[in-house]
């Protein structure tokens, strides 16, 4: 008995041991509870900070270089619509420009948030930084370092000189792309008919022009108009500006050929999307008989902008729907901008070169210093449409007016199709100087699209920084040709957060 009522005071004595490291134990766990709360609230905050960071920057990069406080104002407007308004409710918003890195731009969020359960320990709040820095790319301009995209008059005649050697073009939907537009025929193949084989390219809003003016400017064209075959004067490649009326398409009526419709548009960060421009101004021009051979240029004046805005105005130039097949033909022509603007082309070109001669240069597309480092890609399609078994050679040439060091070259069929090395003739996937054999029939590059890849070094710089192509063909040549040149790379992207 007296064994028994030892064990139990024992175990009463225990029991009693154990209770405050039980109190103990609940405290430290109430307190990871209460730690794993107020973690979970930071966590949370800091990823919906670090989210308006990246949208803040990427909304206000589009802006960059040239105008900051807009960029500023776009991302605090992305950063009150995720709930962090600059200067309110502790919450700030930083936007800055990179240092050396003018298309870049850096955006920091800061908010201070309270706690709970770290309440009891002394810390009420805390505050969270988090930033992102975007990238834009903007498109390169293409064709013009001036006002003017395409001749004044023809080179072939005497007392025409000092033209950039081409005429802008565009073809008539139910042509076909093997006459060397990629993206405005509808066919591939032959052409003519509503049946035919659909172009995997075709885009029916044409081609864009970006201009950039602190005036007032007019939009001026020279022969916009489409002359088709009627009149006293046939039609043809070599006639002119190389208008090329439908009499190939089955039709030699006074009204074949295409209706050309050119829009104006306002600027917006995003010039090579036009879904969301404000039109300025638009106008309709119907096809008109041919023109003698030796009737004067005029230049007819369009659209107009008083007092201009900063950004690029964007000019569309398309073939309105024809409403029969045959209504189509090929429309060569120029556009400048007055009043001191600049003019250029955008994304990409179609160009018209109707020369005789060895050899003739045309601006390509202007790459800035600021791209140092990073990979310059041309593209042409259908290049090199000179006679057979003579030496033709396209060379890209840099900013220094000679044959680039080295690019790499690839081909493809279409748009669709990947690209592959190209190792044609005395070309190999590795072209030093960058420059393309297109001799036919051996280096047929008909309905082709080439392209050239170009890693710019980390030392590249220059002053006007355009680049141009040279045509140097023993024979003579009318050549349409599309080209594209680009910054390699998602145009607008994070690069830290």
């Amino acid at each position: 008995m007296q064994r028994i009522r030892h064990l139990r005071k024992a175990t009463r004595d225990e029991s009693g041991a154990a209770l405050p490291l039980i109190a103990l134990m609940l405290v430290a766990l109430l307190g990871i509870a209460a730690f794993s709360t107020d973690l979970g609230w930071f966590y949370l905050n800091a990823s919906r900070i670090q989210r308006t960071a990246d949208a803040g920057a990427l909304a206000g990069v589009i802006w960059m270089p040239t105008d900051l406080p807009q960029a500023t104002t776009s991302a605090r407007e992305i950063a009150t619509a995720n709930g962090y308004e600059h200067g309110a409710n502790a919450a700030n918003v930083t936007v800055s420009p990179v240092p050396g890195e003018p298309t870049q731009l850096d955006v920091t969020v800061a908010d201070t948030v309270p706690t709970f359960f770290l309440r009891v320990l002394g810390f009420t709040e805390q505050t969270i930084v988090r930033s992102a820095r975007a990238e834009y790319v903007p498109p390169l301009p293409l064709g013009s370092p001036d006002s003017q995209f395409g001749n004044s008059c023809d080179p072939r005649q005497a007392g025409c000189s000092g033209q950039p050697n081409f005429w802008a073009n565009i073809h008539g939907k139910y042509t076909a792309t093997g006459m060397g537009d990629a993206f405005s025929p509808y066919c591939t193949g032959s052409s003519g008919s509503s049946g035919c084989a659909q172009n995997p390219s075709y885009r029916p809003r044409g081609y864009l022009y970006g201009i950039e003016a602190s005036s007032g400017f007019n939009v001026q064209f020279l022969d916009i108009v489409h002359h088709n075959t009627s009149g006293d004067e046939t039609t043809n490649d070599n006639h002119r500006t190389g208008d090329r009326g439908c009499e190939d398409w089955g039709t030699d009526s006074a009204d074949c050929g295409q209706t050309v419709r050119i829009t104006l548009y306002a600027p917006d960060p995003t010039p090579l999307d036009i879904t969301d421009n404000t039109a300025i101004c638009s106008e309709t021009f119907t096809p008109e008989p041919q023109l003698a051979a030796d009737d004067p240029y005029n230049w007819v004046t369009s659209c107009g902008v008083a007092s201009p805005s900063s950004g690029i105005y964007v000019l569309q130039v398309q073939v309105v729907e024809p409403s029969q097949a045959n209504f189509s033909g090929l429309n060569r022509y120029s556009v400048r901008a007055t009043g001191g603007a600049r003019l250029y082309g955008l994304g990409d070109v179609s160009l018209y070169n109707n020369f005789s001669g060895s050899s003739s240069e045309f601006y390509l597309a202007q790459v800035s210093d600021i791209y140092a480092g990073k990979t310059l890609v041309v593209e042409m399609y259908d290049p090199g449409d000179a006679e057979n078994n003579v030496s033709n050679v396209i060379s890209i040439l840099g900013p220094g007016g000679t044959p680039y060091g080295t690019c790499s070259l690839n081909r493809r069929t279409t748009v669709n199709d990947a690209w592959v090395p190209m190792d044609i003739g005395v070309n190999n996937p590795t072209a030093s100087p960058c420059q393309i054999v297109a001799t036919r029939p051996t280096n047929n590059f008909d309905s082709r699209w080439i392209q050239a890849v170009i890693d710019l070094p980390a030392s590249y710089s220059c002053s006007t920084c355009w680049w141009k192509v040279r045509y140097n063909f023993s024979g003579t040549t009318q050549d349409t040709t599309t080209w594209r040149a680009y910054i390699e790379g998602n145009p607008i992207h994070l690069i830290r957060n």
